[in-house]
């Protein structure tokens, strides 16, 4: 059966992933996906929609290039991370670990200020979200997740997850970006850059994981060095922990 197109493909709901010490993280807390187009339709897979919040980790040249019409009862927060990490920008970049290492080291406080946004009770969902819902997004929710002490290994697990969903969504944004008339734009000027920007690599996502608990105080302690409030966290711990 062919993928649907017209909406999102590599949005999950990250609960029931597995707590140091037991437990679990709770559904309906947060979810992580790429962005919407205008005209999509209402995505399937997650228990609730709209999110109560979204926070778009997206450059303002991404949002301005695709906005979508979030409803009423949807809060909008745009929150870019770093110019750096465009997806149509990363071709003279190194590698994907050399890109997460650049933006855990320069845009450490805006990789942190996402606790604050996810910490209260919201009436629902968060979602995080950024193009593809992979590298920006992949350091956020594993930061998150690991401040409320999810095994480490169930992190990477869920980044790895993404792999899967990269053809379906390389597909969607040719369609997308034709039925408005728009280039889809590789940034590359070879597939095989292109194909390389478009991997999982466990070894890219375990030297986050890596560098955000290998901090004096674990992940907790990385977010409050680059900013995040101890309460903040706190209260995030105790909305995602079931």
């Amino acid at each position: 059966m062919s993928p649907r197109l017209d909406t999102l493909v590599n949005l999950r709901d990250v609960g029931g992933l597995p707590i140091v010490g037991g437990g679990a993280t709770r559904d309906g807390v947060l979810y992580r996906g790429d962005a919407l187009w205008p005209d999509d339709a209402l995505p399937g897979g997650v228990g609730s929609w709209p999110p109560a919040l979204v926070i778009d980790l997206r450059s303002d040249i991404e949002v301005e290039r695709v906005t979508y019409p979030w409803e009423p009862g949807s809060r909008y927060q745009h929150h870019p991370v770093h110019e750096r990490a465009i997806p149509t920008d990363l071709a003279e970049q190194g590698n994907l670990s050399d890109m997460y290492a650049f933006l855990i080291d320069h845009a450490g406080d805006r990789l942190a200020a996402v606790v604050s946004l996810v910490a209260d009770d919201l009436g629902g969902p968060a979602l995080v979200h950024c193009s593809a819902g992979k590298d920006r997004t992949g350091l956020v929710v594993a930061a998150l997740l690991l401040a409320a002490d999810v095994e480490p290994e169930a992190v990477v697990d869920d980044y790895l997850a993404t792999g899967t969903n990269m053809d379906d969504l390389v597909a969607r944004w040719q369609k997308r970006a034709e039925l408005h008339g728009k280039t889809f734009q590789s940034g590359t000027n070879d597939q095989g850059t292109m194909t390389k920007w478009l991997l999982t690599p466990r070894e890219a996502i375990e030297l986050a994981v890596d560098r955000f608990t290998s901090a004096a105080g674990g992940a907790r302690g990385w977010l409050t060095a680059h900013g995040a409030e101890p309460a903040k966290i706190d209260a995030w711990r105790n909305r995602i922990q079931a």
